[in-house]
């Protein structure tokens, strides 16, 4: 009689007909295991950098608050912002120096007639 086999991630038994080097009940617990190496990795890399008081090698300033965040544990590896209220607000103050400039420039456009040009 064989061993019963289990999932080695939930602990469910493996289906009878699974392959022999079969780890996983399905793909979904394997997508899971997966996603927990590499946070798991992640997180002692961090932990090494920052016993070993190397900071800057993980973490970054947010531009618009100066918080010093980690990027890419527990959100993504790209943020450049340590909260949405930070990135909602850099998105607000891109608005109002485009909305400046583009009045600038109607504003200049209206300042002679069209059609002629003024001489410098």
């Amino acid at each position: 009689m064989a061993a019963l086999r289990r999932c080695a991630r939930c602990y469910e038994p493996l289906r009878a007909t699974a392959r022999a080097d079969a780890r996983y009940c399905g793909p979904a617990c394997r997508a899971a295991a997966g996603r927990a190496r590499r946070y798991h990795a992640e997180a002692v890399k961090i932990g090494f950098a920052i016993v070993s008081g190397n900071k800057a090698d993980v973490g970054r300033r947010c531009p618009v608050c100066g918080h010093w965040f980690i990027p890419g544990h527990g959100r993504r590896r790209d943020s450049l912002y340590d909260e949405d209220k930070c990135r909602s607000a850099a998105y607000r103050a891109r608005r109002r120096a485009g909305r400046a400039s583009r009045l600038r420039v109607a504003a200049g456009r209206n300042d002679t007639p069209h059609g002629t040009a003024t001489a410098a």
